[in-house]
């Protein structure tokens, strides 16, 4: 034990020559987490062509955001001179910054470490340099921000990183926005509170520049569902820190000029981006999905205020009743300590670090209001909580690093807890999660085996209040085994991108694209074929727009019929028909159908169609060029009539 405890000590003060370590032997090896690997599930013939590239683990087609829309359109820049507005999925341009916030060399690119891979070193290295460089800086800030909450305990601190950075709710949605939001909050807070406790100027300049270049990217995340909760738990935080640590606080007359300059510099950056992108933000804020979108709050349950219980099998059981992604939360004990804050709050009112814990209950009680019973509509557009439909979220981040707060209060305070207490809390908080069992779980897993979930954690919880030294480790050795089975087996451990690249219909794709740089195409019958098509250089005007594409729009619906269809973040299935061009909508949201007649095709100028199948009528408009016999899949070129 004494050798573990050296080894930690030794890895938790090299950590960061540990993490450039491993971040260089991964890029090197090109691994990465991404779900591309889904693509060889078309291909029946994928291992003829090596394009099997996971190592461990499986992809998941769950994650259409990352594998569909997110990795392609990183992609696609390649193709488009890293460019800002691109033309590879649309007719008048998508904006690349609103679209996934892309990599673009324009100044933005300063601010974005995890899009530098593409820009130096291409797709391959670039993916790889993505997955790596966000989950190693997001172990480390993690790290940074629980070291702060908890007044430099080290061994708790490594815990708490592990619990954020591979909580289940993190790796299901590790791309694209929800992550990023989180990692750049967290930055914003942890830098910040430096800038305002370093000593020497050289780390206060330093820091003044990372958090000038957070602050940027944390609003061009662009998912105020999230950004808004997120941002002002940090400012509370912020502010909670800086009172308990009012004494370490250093900050002099010439300080405000570093304050006012990265002001101006943050303000210049964004009001350049901001007005260069002003018509895209404004196409996007006036679709009908998601720009109309508003919440009022109320719709979650006292359930979802507790990890949820189905999380530890998600990656191995796909849920029954929802998706594994909207399903998963962060593993914490919020509730248990909101039972014995007023036991902390009587006993430890002295306590400096009170005041970071009444910071927490502030954020989570607001939170809970908004999430269980909702703002008045007059309330929540003066507060912008009208924008938030992700509370719950927010609320896990928040709920996991009070836990580590509240951990961090009972093993300070030996003895803060009676026995009575300990007892009493974790039956009561053991006792609520069978009293707010949802009906509809029981068509996921068995109630017995729930009930087994349910004593663990109340054991966990039992554990975690006695605050011996044997306990301690139990507990600890514990939650890193539930973090291993329910974050660490999410995603996959892949290398390459040879299941986008080195398929024959991929690399003819590329072949057409790289000859014809300018030709228009259109993927018909599968959604994954425009993804495909752009990540190889192919120009798809059918691929995700994330706002409407009324370049084409305005060519098929001149007068405007059907723009409550196609105003919107759209993901486009297109079939081509005989009949006249119908636009449908689609069976979520962010889906739409496309049933397009052959001679509208004429119309926007496409040359070649990517097809799932055999085109189900014979047309003199395209020939046949390619045909993929196993996976069925085709290439047609227009034919020329003159």
């Amino acid at each position: 034990m004494n050798r573990l405890k050296a080894f930690v000590d030794w890895c938790i003060r090299w950590r960061y020559l540990i993490a450039l370590i491993v971040f260089v032997f991964c890029v090197v090896f090109k691994l990465h987490g991404s779900s591309i690997g889904v693509y060889n599930y078309m291909f029946d013939n994928s291992q003829t062509y090596n394009t099997e590239q996971n190592i461990i683990g499986k992809s998941r087609e769950i994650r259409s955001d990352e594998f569909l829309v997110h990795t392609p359109y990183y992609m696609s820049q390649l193709y488009n001179n890293y460019e800002k507005n691109s033309d590879m999925m649309s007719l008048s341009g998508q904006d690349m910054i609103i679209g996934y916030n892309a990599p673009v060399l324009d100044i933005t690119i300063l601010s974005k470490p995890f899009c530098w891979g593409y820009i130096l070193l291409g797709n391959e290295y670039g993916l790889s340099w993505y997955w790596c460089m966000k989950l190693i800086l997001l172990v480390l800030v993690s790290f940074e921000l629980c070291m702060i909450i908890t007044e430099k305990n080290k061994k708790l601190s490594l815990l708490g990183s592990l619990l954020v950075a591979f909580s289940p709710l993190v790796q299901w949605w590790f791309v694209p926005h929800i992550v990023d939001v989180f990692f750049w909050g967290m930055s914003l807070l942890v830098l910040a509170y430096h800038f305002f406790t370093a000593k020497e100027t050289r780390y206060k300049l330093l820091f003044s520049i990372l958090l000038s270049l957070s602050a940027i990217t944390f609003v061009l995340a662009l998912f105020p569902s999230l950004q808004l909760s997120v941002g002002l738990s940090s400012i509370t935080l912020l502010v909670a820190f800086l009172i308990r640590d009012k004494k370490q606080i250093s900050f002099k007359k010439k300080d405000w000029w570093q304050i006012l300059i990265m002001a101006l510099f943050v303000l210049g950056v964004l009001g350049y981006t901001l007005y260069t992108s002003k018509d895209a933000i404004s196409a996007l804020t006036n679709t009908v999905y998601p720009g109309k979108r508003s919440s009022l709050g109320g719709t979650n349950t006292i359930e979802d205020l507790f990890t949820s219980l189905v999380v530890f099998t998600l990656p191995f059981k796909n849920i029954t009743f929802s998706n594994n992604c909207e399903v998963s939360t962060f593993i914490h004990f919020a509730p248990l300590f909101l039972m014995l804050y007023c036991i902390f709050h009587k006993k430890l009112a002295k306590n400096r670090n009170m005041v970071v814990g009444r910071a927490f209950v502030l954020c989570i009680s607001v939170m809970a209001v908004f999430m269980l019973a909702g703002f008045p509509e007059l309330l929540a557009k003066l507060t912008g909580f009208t924008y938030i439909n992700r509370m719950d979220q927010a609320y896990g981040l928040i709920a996991t690093l009070f836990t580590i707060w509240g951990i961090d209060i009972v093993w300070r305070n030996r003895g803060i807890l009676s026995k009575k207490a300990i007892y009493i809390s974790t039956g009561l908080y053991t006792l609520s999660y069978i009293l707010f069992l949802d009906a509809k779980k029981l068509t996921y897993l068995q109630l017995w085996q729930y009930l087994i979930i349910i004593i663990g954690l109340g054991g966990l919880a039992f554990l975690m209040l006695k605050n011996t030294h044997k306990t301690k480790i139990i507990f600890t050795l514990a939650m890193i085994s539930l973090i291993l089975i329910s974050g660490c087996t999410i995603n996959p451990i892949a290398h390459g991108i040879t299941s986008l690249t080195n398929h024959p219909l991929e690399q003819k794709i590329h072949e057409l694209s790289t000859s014809n740089p300018d030709a228009r195409w259109l993927a018909v019958g599968e959604i994954k074929l425009s993804a495909l098509g752009i990540v190889n250089g192919a120009k798809v005007i059918n691929a995700v727009n994330f706002y409407p594409d009324y370049g084409k729009w305005q060519i098929l619906d001149e007068d405007g019929e059907y723009d409550n269809i196609y105003n919107r973040y759209a993901h486009i299935f297109t079939n081509m028909t005989n009949e006249k061009t119908e636009f449908l909508s689609g069976p979520t949201a962010d889906t739409m159908i496309l049933n397009l007649n052959y001679e509208d095709s004429d119309k926007l100028s496409i040359r070649y169609l990517l097809t799932a199948g055999k085109l189900e009528n014979e047309t003199p408009y395209f020939k046949e060029i390619y045909n993929d016999i196993e996976g069925n899949y085709h290439i047609y070129e227009k034919v020329d009539n003159n």
